[in-house]
């Protein structure tokens, strides 16, 4: 019994996995890319924090005896 008529795989007979030039599909991640969107990620992240604080002070509860309105 060929261990090929049983249905066994074989790479050296494999084309459809093998990608060509015209290919749609999307490209490999390398290294460079990874790094690209560590950076990304660590820049947004740090974005929202400082959003958060700007957030916070201008529609936070007003401190104690800080201002307000006068007469009321």
């Amino acid at each position: 019994m060929d261990l090929d008529s049983a249905g066994y795989y074989s790479p050296d007979q494999d084309h459809y996995t093998m990608q060509n030039q015209y290919d749609p599909r999307r490209p490999k991640i390398t290294i460079a890319h990874l790094n690209q969107m560590k950076r990304m990620r660590s820049a947004k992240k740090l974005e929202n924090l400082v959003r958060r604080d700007l957030l916070g002070l201008l529609y936070g509860a007003p401190e104690a005896g800080a201002g307000g309105m006068p007469g009321m």
